[in-house]
């Protein structure tokens, strides 16, 4: 069993976090790979190998990220590519996708008697059409596109159009569009619905809306979604966090499932709403 581990160095547990799990891979005789930058801070180590990513992915039979739910999501879009199962070790706070908390490294036994299950999420495949109607950008997400207003401090009307039929105007700083993995994220910051990761759908929740009709709304995963902001003021997309895109005037955005997909890895036997009553309780 080879892992690739990915850490967010960022984080200030990362360091020691890493650490305990590089002795623990050691402990168990797992060969390891990690990027070359990162021999600066772990230098030699037995059966630790510095290669570069893309040759880690290639050869490794599981992706291991050190961070919070940003970590685990960068590192999950590469596992997508390679098609190689991921797990988190939270090294950040609430981390609602961590498969084990730093305190439950001696799980990662289970990694090499094959005692886990592994999850199949869906994606995003978010793209930018513009007026003629040729796509100008496209990138695959893991919990959310989003799309908002720009550098204007200003609400905007969003058209909002599935499978080709009229669905909901929006006037509202933005959209999100997520997955069901994504309704633990910013769509739960904007009042979106909570989602079993199971459930194919894609979820549509307003940010700021200026109504009090305005609902999120969960739609068939195998639906088409279409958001024109109708040319009103420059507005942005980001997919999963990641620096936004301009969408360029008269511009439409096209979200629907990808057929890319991405393999959770489960160490341990607790549920969706075990996940959520733990992580939950912890906020506020």
């Amino acid at each position: 069993m080879t892992v690739t581990v990915i850490p967010n160095m960022t984080r200030s547990a990362a360091y020691e976090v890493t650490s305990a799990v590089l002795d623990e891979l050691s402990r168990m005789g797992c060969p390891v790979l990690m990027e070359p930058a990162l021999e600066a801070h772990f230098g030699a180590r037995d059966a630790l190998t510095y290669t570069p990513n893309e040759q880690a992915l290639t050869s490794c039979d599981v992706v291991l990220s050190v961070g919070g739910d940003g970590t685990f999501i960068n590192a999950a879009k590469l596992a997508s590519v390679h098609g190689k199962p991921i797990l988190c070790v939270n090294a950040g706070k609430l981390a609602y996708l961590a498969a084990i908390e730093s305190d439950e490294l001696d799980l990662l036994q289970k990694l090499v008697t094959g005692d886990f299950v592994t999850e199949r999420r869906m994606m995003l495949t978010a793209s930018i059409v513009d007026e003629n109607g040729s796509e100008c950008f496209r990138e695959d997400c893991v919990n959310d596109a989003v799309i908002s207003r720009g550098s204007k401090i200003r609400v905007q009307k969003l058209c909002l159009h599935c499978n080709g039929a009229p669905l909901i105007d929006y006037l509202a700083d933005g959209v999100i569009v997520s997955t069901p993995t994504g309704s633990t994220a910013y769509s739960l910051s904007a009042g979106g619905p909570l989602v079993q990761p199971g459930v194919d759908s894609l979820l549509v929740t307003p940010i700021c809306p200026h109504s009090l009709f305005s609902r999120a709304i969960v739609l068939d995963g195998d639906s088409v979604v279409e958001i024109d902001s109708g040319g009103a003021g420059e507005t942005a997309l980001s997919c999963d966090g990641q620096e936004a895109v301009t969408v360029p005037q008269g511009s439409r955005l096209v979200v629907r499932k990808s057929e890319a997909t991405v393999s959770f890895i489960h160490l341990k036997n607790d549920t969706f709403i075990d996940i959520l009553n733990k992580k939950l309780s912890g906020i506020g």
